[in-house]
């Protein structure tokens, strides 16, 4: 198999070799395989001892270049969005160049980049050959998958350079180590004037299985017979062609240093790159033969497996080939000048260039490196993209955070092609979210920092240097030198900003008197930009009455240790005591210096109301930060900064003491309790703290009992309290006389109320199995005083929770829902109104419904133990109509029994599990009976069409040898209630044709 492989490569090699094509190097990005996968094509040529000649032909070949004398191979396409009518672009090009290479695409024109009629009708018969549905000719997410499973694809360039995964090593490098080799190079090509990132020298970098090994640097060397001024940089490329790091100039010692770190991958190899930019302008160094080696691998890895240096390709200097070319101007969207702009501005253009293509060749924009030269930081800025067109592309950052870089994977990972004499405006937009007192320039920082590839050619293209001179700094103007070529203008970031707002997260709600750390309102602070310090607070309090005595004794004087406190519950300052300014009014200041952080917060107003208060006073604060807080300054700037204007008001607190309600519910209603029962809700009691200005604990709750009609005292036990679902009494508690107050106690601390709310708590307790029937119980609220009432006098339970003080109730007297005792609950069958009507059927038909059944339970949960059925008094009318003389029953898609009429009309159903078809009290169930019907034979038992098949309830027949069911509650047997005549209620018919 190999020796086929690599006949099938050479064969194809000569089929290049044959088609006489231009020389060119395009960059490694335009290849149609990766450079993993080109790696194990040439080796496995080596393998077999391929001459050299044959290995570089196809090695250009498969990178997309032109071979010696021959025209270059088809590569595979790269879709990134769905082709329809009037889709233009490289990768409708592709697309006809592969529909044609499958006889699909038959245009006397060939291949044009436009997808009209003609390409639709080709997708769509290619679509139907391949079995792709719907055939319409649109080429989406299906198309492209199957085209992808059937043709290898090029990668889109990776996101970010530093973190391109390698691909799995033929052999690891040892524990320890980074083995570095030389990969397959380049053919020796031309380096003409203003060419960039022409590939020398391939290198391999293979980690071993068990860890990441980080490549930090690489110091490469100019060698061979040329000049340094050759070379106008170096620069490493990725896999994919992506340019890591920016271009790095030669030392006296003819070596640069290439410091953008790239990580391989445990057991993985990646191949890079060493590339160089061409002089930029004739040196009289034409004929000089320019090489570009590895000298020295600094990386995480103790060792360096390799012999170095490692050269690749020597490419001689060309001064007259014509390549592509560009100029460039300032964007019509650049600001122009330097502004100062506040922290908070969003959308904003921070800095934009033009770029416009020469007579030459099409140019393809591949990139562009912005160098962020002011102080701020990175998290300063936030949502950066570069706009192409109005088409947002995101910014990769440096590690070091100065360069933002836009990779442009339009036209299959090629770029934005800009065809002659066009231009293209690239602008780099954010938002400001701090940084004040810092500054955002976003230059260029040389002319490589444009990633520019010829169409024709594929040389990356260097642009002129633009400028005439060398302008004043920040003044938006191209410069005749670098460093930077383009000088943005330059925003300042204005002083920080603090704004106030009431804070909705601290609401309205009732505070208590002469209780500390009671919540007076809160505020929310929003600061920007830098910390900012504020050295005195004012807050007011308006006091108001509803007594209709005026605002006298809910003065300022009246709320004493006052402090403001942050999210976490700290006190940032106070405490203070308030100030009276005028009645009703108070104030408090702070002059304590609090720094607030940059970011959003909620602060809140924390202190002590006195005697003086009285229920249903209000207190709400108020601040006007620009008067009422001084000495604001930022701590970056420096400078005083003013605060919000308007007079920002909290929540209003209402004053109230702490109080308790305690009613009974009206539900449950009065109902029957089954004998026997376990856990029966017998009342809920409301205990409402809505009015208290604390929250409360309950330690225990006297509520009153009541029994008559025949019943007992004892028939009722185990009673219990529930939260929910949680038991909140110590023990069940057995009550022993009528009327009397029986108390239950809480558990642990006590049961808490929170101020504000109310809490409902049930009842539950177990009634004895020998209840007599239509006995009656009770449980309701009474004091145990004089006039026999619920007072506040006969609580004792109740205090608040902080101030432990004992906390006036009202008990409203009530008997409660009397519940009747009954032995056992009833059931009762009607015919549901979704029950089938008469209908042909076939013979041999299976899965008939018959009809349907609606069961109702009162008292309690009733399981449906057996069911009694019939076949009606119809001449025509006869089991033999079921197959086996069976029926089925179903609970929705459920089987729960069967039924067979062993040898007349009746039947009586297999038991029906406990549980399976169990009857909610006052609920319902339906039942479905079905059947499969008989075939017709000769041989029977049924040997004709036309009988009328109904299969009834039959109600006549209750008890355990017919319909009964099973009390859950009571455990007692439960007959079904007798329907009407069986002939007046046919369930369904079928006529059997």
């Amino acid at each position: 198999m190999n020796r086929k492989i690599s006949l099938a490569l050479v064969s194809m090699s000569t089929a290049v070799l044959l088609s006489g094509a231009t020389i060119a190097i395009p960059l490694v990005a335009s290849a149609a395989l990766t450079e993993a996968q080109i790696q194990s094509i040439l080796s496995l040529l080596q393998s077999f001892n391929t001459d050299q000649t044959t290995i570089n032909n196809v090695n250009s070949s498969l990178r997309g270049q032109a071979t010696s004398g021959s025209a270059g191979t088809s590569a595979a396409c790269t879709f990134t969005r769905d082709l329809t009518m009037r889709a233009r672009g490289d990768d409708v090009t592709c697309l006809q160049n592969y529909l044609i290479s499958t006889g699909h695409f038959t245009f006397a024109d060939g291949a044009t980049g436009y997808f009209g009629s003609v390409t639709q009708s080709a997708v769509s018969a290619w679509q139907a050959a391949n079995g792709v549905s719907p055939t319409a000719g649109y080429f989406g997410s299906i198309s492209r998958a199957k085209y992808n499973s059937m043709a290898p694809s090029t990668p889109a360039p990776a996101s970010t350079p530093t973190t391109t995964g390698g691909t799995p090593a033929a052999v690891p490098a040892a524990a320890g180590t980074l083995r570095v080799e030389a990969g397959v190079q380049p053919n020796a090509s031309l380096l003409p004037i203003n060419s960039t990132r022409v590939p020398f020298t391939v290198v391999k970098f293979t980690a071993p299985s068990g860890n990441d090994v980080t490549v930090n640097s690489l110091v490469v060397q100019r060698t061979g017979l040329a000049n340094d001024a050759a070379l106008s940089g170096i620069v490493l490329l990725d896999e994919t062609g992506a340019q890591l790091g920016i271009a790095k100039t030669l030392n006296s010692s003819h070596q640069a240093t290439l410091s953008e770190p790239f990580v391989v991958k445990a057991g993985t190899t990646r191949t890079m790159t060493l590339a160089g930019n061409a002089e930029t302008a004739n040196g009289s160094l034409a004929g000089q033969v320019v090489y570009i080696s590895l000298v020295t691998v600094n990386s995480s890895a103790a060792t360096v497996d390799g012999v170095l240096p490692i050269s690749g390709a020597g490419h001689t200097v060309n001064e007259s080939l014509t390549i592509g070319s560009v100029t460039l101007q300032r964007g019509s969207l650049d600001p122009g000048s330097s502004v100062t702009k506040k922290v908070g501005e969003t959308d904003y253009t921070f800095s934009s260039v033009k770029v416009t293509s020469g007579s030459a060749e099409k140019i393809y924009l591949r990139f562009i490196r912005w160098n962020q030269t002011g102080s701020i930081g990175t998290a300063d800025l936030a949502n950066v993209k570069t706009y192409v067109d109005g088409v947002a592309y995101d910014t990769v950052v440096s590690s070091d955070g100065k360069y933002f870089t836009a990779t442009f994977s339009d036209n299959g990972g090629k770029g934005i092609l800009i065809d002659k004499g066009f231009s293209k405006e690239m602008s780099i937009k954010g938002d400001i979210v701090g940084g004040s007192g810092r500054t955002i320039d976003f230059d260029l920082a040389k002319r490589t920092d444009i990633g520019l590839l010829g169409e024709n050619y594929g040389y990356g293209i260097t642009p002129p240097q633009t400028g005439a001179t060398d302008p004043t700094d920040d003044t938006a103007a191209f410069s005749s030198t670098e460093d930077p070529w383009y000088d943005a203008a330059q925003v300042t970031v204005s002083n920080g900003s603090i704004t106030v707002s009431g804070a909705t997260s601290i609401p309205a709600q009732n505070i208590a008197i002469n209780l500390a750390n009671q919540p007076m309102g809160g505020f929310t602070i929003e600061v920007k930009g830098e910390q900012i310090s504020v050295g005195k607070m004012i807050f007011y309090f308006m006091a108001t009455s509803t007594s209709g005595t005026g605002s006298t004794g809910v003065a300022g004087t009246a709320i004493t240790n006052i402090s403001l406190y942050d999210a976490n519950g700290a006190v940032v300052a106070g405490p203070a005591d308030g100030v009276v300014v005028k009645n009703g009014h108070g104030k408090v200041t702070f002059t304590d210096t609090v720094t607030f952080p940059i970011g959003t917060a909620v602060y809140q107003l924390k202190g002590k109301l006195s005697t003086t208060f009285v229920n249903n006073n209000t207190v709400q604060a108020s601040t006007t930060p620009s008067v009422d807080w001084t000495t604001v300054k930022g701590l970056t700037t420096g400078n005083s900064i003013t605060g919000s204007t308007a007079v920002v008001t909290a929540n209003q607190m209402t004053v109230k003491a702490g109080a308790l309600t305690v009613s009974v519910s009206s539900v449950p209603i009065a109902q029957t309790v089954i004998a026997g029962v376990q856990q029966f809700l017998f009342a809920n009691y409301i205990l409402d703290g809505t009015g208290s200005g604390e929250d409360l604990r309950l330690t225990n709750i006297p509520i009153a009992y009541d029994f008559s009609t025949g019943g007992a005292a004892a028939d009722v036990t185990n009673c219990k309290l529930y939260d929910g679902t949680t038991v909140v009494n110590t023990t069940g508690v057995n009550p022993t006389l009528a009327a009397s107050s029986t108390s239950f106690t809480f558990t642990g601390n006590g049961l808490i109320i929170a101020k504000g709310t109310s809490k409902t708590l049930a009842l539950k307790c177990d009634l004895i199995a020998g209840a007599a029937s239509a006995s009656r119980y009770a449980w309701g609220l009474g004091g145990a005083d004089a006039d026999n009432a619920a007072h506040s006098n006969d609580w004792t339970g109740v205090t608040g929770l902080t101030s432990g003080q004992t906390i006036a109730q009202t008990a409203n007297d009530s008997t409660g829902q009397y519940m009747t005792a009954a032995t056992g609950g009833s059931i009762a069958a009607v015919l549901d109104t979704n029950s089938p009507s008469y209908k042909i059927v076939g013979a041999g038909q299976t899965g008939v419904e018959l009809a349907k059944i609606k069961f109702s339970a009162t008292n309690e949960d009733i399981d449906l133990k057996q069911l009694a059925l019939l076949v009606s008094s119809n001449a025509s009318n006869t089991p033999v109509n079921l197959v086996g003389r069976q029926v089925t029953l179903w609970d929705g898609a459920s089987q729960i029994g069967t039924a067979i009429f062993p040898d007349g009309d009746n039947a009586t159903s297999s038991q029906i599990a406990v549980g399976s078809f169990r009857i909610p009290r006052d609920g319902a169930r339906v039942l479905t009976i079905k059947g499969d019907i008989a075939a017709i034979t000769t041989s029977g038992p049924m040997v004709q069409s036309g009988d009328l098949l109904i299969v009834d309830y039959d109600g006549a027949n209750t008890g355990l040898n017919g319909n009964y069911g099973t009390g859950v509650a009571s455990g007692s047997t439960v007959p079904e209630r007798d329907l009407p005549e069986h002939s007046d209620y046919h369930f369904a018919g079928w006529n059997n044709r």
